[in-house]
């Protein structure tokens, strides 16, 4: 097994991702990409782990795909649902995004390098965000994007205290309640 093969599919993640913007207006491609995106994040683990090819550039790769990802995503959500989106709810975006950049801040001053922790709470919290939009197409409803925001809170304030907690970097961490 080609030992690059996690860090392509991480890269491949990247380049969907901001293909996705241009494909905004175009549902089969967007669907398409956006199956893409997704393959591609369980993929890269999944080989990484399975054949023992996880590696620090790797785990960091990964971050910024999703990182980069998650940007795009908020962009395109609030471009086409701003008009469905409580205003209270556009503060919990944008509380979720400080808390993000905070964080990064933090780790920067504290490690020297920006870090993603891979938690539980971060995994199911990218799930949920991974198919909001699928699900948006069929119903839309305030509390399922709700549902999601309150988990990503949730998992960006539990970083954050990892980061703060912990004097060493551990981006596997699956929780700060556990080691």
């Amino acid at each position: 097994m080609n030992r690059y093969i996690p860090n392509i599919l991480s890269v491949l993640r990247i380049i969907c991702s901001v293909l996705l913007i241009l494909f905004i207006n175009n549902r089969i491609g967007f669907v398409f990409l956006y199956f893409v995106i997704g393959l591609t994040d369980i993929l890269d683990g999944f080989i990484a782990r399975k054949f023992k090819l996880e590696s620090e550039l790797g785990a960091k790769l990964d971050s910024f795909a999703d990182f980069i990802f998650y940007v795009i995503l908020v962009f395109i959500f609030l471009k086409l649902y701003s008009s469905i989106i409580p205003v209270n709810y556009k503060v919990i975006i944008l509380g979720i995004i400080i808390i993000r950049l905070l964080n990064l801040l933090i780790t920067k001053l504290k490690y020297n390098k920006f870090v993603f922790v891979h938690t539980i709470a971060n995994k199911a919290s990218g799930a949920l965000l991974y198919f909001l939009p699928v699900v948006l197409l069929f119903k839309q409803s305030n509390i399922i994007i709700l549902i999601p925001l309150v988990f990503v809170f949730i998992a960006a304030i539990e970083e954050l205290l990892i980061t703060i907690k912990y004097s060493e970097v551990k981006l596997n961490r699956k929780s700060i309640f556990c080691e």
